[in-house]
Parts: C-alpha cells; sequence; structure tokens
C-alpha cells in the first residue's frame, strides 16, 4: 500500500507490461457508441453493461452485452446531456438504480450559465424480449454545485452504506478533491451542496466505481488505476489516505470502469469506436505492505 500520496504521482506515469489478470473479452462493436466516457454494470440484465457517450450525444444509454453487441438503447425523457462523464449502478432495498453525471466542467462556468451541474437517478429499467429502443423517465434531477467553487468532475459513485454520493474532480494534484453529497431517492427535484471531505491527488481522474459492498473503490485516470480498500469502521477521509496501484491495459483514452456484480472483477471500456472490452480480475492486497 501507499503511504506516500507523493509517490502516487509518480506512480502514474511508471510504464509496464501488461498486468497477470487482464483480459480482452469482446470489441464494442456499435459504431454510435464512439465516446464511451461512463460504463456501470447492469443489476437487471445478466452480462449486460450499461454505456454513455461523452458531450455532443443525446440523452441516452446503450445496453451492451459482455461479447460487445447492443441490446438496446435507452432514451432518458427531459434530461440534458450537456457533458456526460461517468455513471454507476447500485441497489437499494432490492431496487436497481442508475446515477449518470452530466457535470463535466472544463472551463469551470456551470455554476455561472444555464447548464447547472447534474446528476441523473434512474430506476434501471428492465428492456423487454425484442426491443431494441425505449423511453423512461428520471426519478430525479439533483443539480449541485460545489462548497469551494467551480470544479470540473468526471467521477461518480454511490455509497449505499452511509447513503452518499461520491465525487471526484478531475483535475492537478494539488486541486483534486473528494466530495460527498446525500443519496436522496424521493424528492424529483433536488438541489446540493457537495462537501469536500478530502485531498486526493490523483492527476486527472477520468472514472470510479465502488464495490456492491461499499468497501471498495477504484479509481482510474488514463494511464493507471488506484484501488482504495475501507474498513468497517472507517470514514472515506481516512480510507483514502492508503493507496495501492492497479495496472491497466494500454487503452486510447481510457475513460471508463465498473465492478462485476461481485465486486471482484473490472470491466474497462475507451473512447473512439470498436474499442475493446476488458476484464480485469482486482488484485488483493498485499498483507506485508
Amino acid at each position: 500500500m501507499l503511504k506516500n500520496l507523493g509517490s502516487l504521482f509518480v506512480s502514474l506515469f511508471a510504464t509496464s507490461a501488461l498486468a497477470e489478470g487482464f483480459e480482452q473479452i469482446a470489441i464494442v462493436q456499435d459504431g454510435r457508441i464512439d465516446e464511451s466516457s461512463g460504463m456501470a454494470i447492469s443489476r437487471t440484465h445478466p452480462d449486460c453493461l450499461w454505456i454513455h457517450n461523452d458531450s455532443g450525444d443525446k440523452p441516452r444509454l446503450f445496453l451492451v452485452e459482455q461479447t460487445g453487441e447492443t441490446r438496446a438503447v435507452v432514451k432518458i425523457d427531459d434530461a440534458k446531456a450537456h457533458d456526460w462523464e461517468d455513471m454507476c449502478s447500485f441497489e437499494v432495498d432490492g431496487k436497481p438504480y442508475l446515477l449518470i453525471g452530466d457535470f463535466g466542467d472544463n472551463n469551470k462556468v456551470r455554476d455561472k450559465d444555464n447548464r447547472p451541474c447534474s446528476l441523473y437517478l434512474v430506476e434501471e429499467p428492465s428492456v423487454p424480449e425484442g426491443k431494441d429502443e425505449i423511453e423512461v423517465d428520471y426519478l430525479a434531477r439533483i443539480k449541485f454545485t460545489y462548497e469551494d467553487g467551480s470544479r470540473n468532475c468526471e467521477s461518480v459513485a454511490v455509497d449505499t452504506v452511509r447513503k452518499e454520493i461520491l465525487l471526484l474532480t478531475k483535475q492537478t494534484p494539488e486541486n483534486c478533491g473528494f466530495y460527498t453529497m446525500p443519496l436522496d431517492l424521493d424528492d424529483k427535484k433536488q438541489k446540493r451542496v457537495a462537501k469536500r471531505i478530502a485531498d486526493v491527488p490523483v492527476p486527472f481522474a477520468t472514472a470510479m466505481d465502488l464495490s456492491p459492498a461499499c468497501d471498495s473503490l477504484i479509481i482510474i485516470t488514463q494511464l493507471s488505476g488506484f484501488h482504495v480498500q475501507r474498513d468497517a469502521e472507517e470514514s472515506w477521509d481516512q480510507a483514502l489516505s492508503d493507496w495501492s496501484v492497479v495496472q491497466l491495459p494500454g487503452r486510447i483514452q481510457g475513460e471508463t470502469i465498473c465492478f462485476d456484480r461481485d465486486g471482484q472483477r473490472l470491466f474497462l471500456n475507451s473512447e473512439k469506436s470498436q474499442q475493446p472490452l476488458w476484464l480485469l480480475k482486482l488484485p488483493q492486497p498485499n498483507a506485508d505492505n
């Protein structure tokens, strides 16, 4: 584990051979998926993933089988897609949900114009057999600002144990922060302020995800991955002081990662069309470190 967070920045630029445990399981075939920016495991459809594009696309999700074939496209009614950057899936009381982050803000102006940073909460749809396109409503739109000013963000996860939404900003190491907001599944129109709970010197994080047990957090950049294991008695600000580095396969602008249903393996994809879908077994922490 990394006790010295300065080594986190150094490790980001270290190149290495492909780590053991990687497997390219498919090529994502759909030409409409050309800027894969968010990905989440489906909890409703076995052996499927949800994928969305980066800015410029419609407010839609692709249900993609692990063979790389698109099974269906789901349009989110009345949603905006200014700059969708990440998504996650989770369950509460046996119900599956998706949370989509429309919070890309390279120029840090969204709290000053008419495009506020937003999260869209959707009950994960069950696509009927034989349907290849459906429309669904969102359960909630969460408009939010950061307590310490505008930030660019490409990473979201949900801690169902603590009932919190987690955000990690995409910035230089000295400015990158970890934020939380309460998770509310009932109020359709929400306004929140994201509270900064930790400094996290990961340069330009492009995605993160949380295991179903909410004890294992993965963060990626375009070059490297970082794993945080949280003990039951730890808060996230405590857990985030201890890291391990996870080697990732070479990807073209890799901006997506998600856990599988069991929280033992990770799926990765990247921008551009016809890109590989990777499967990685999460390395176990070294007890000697």
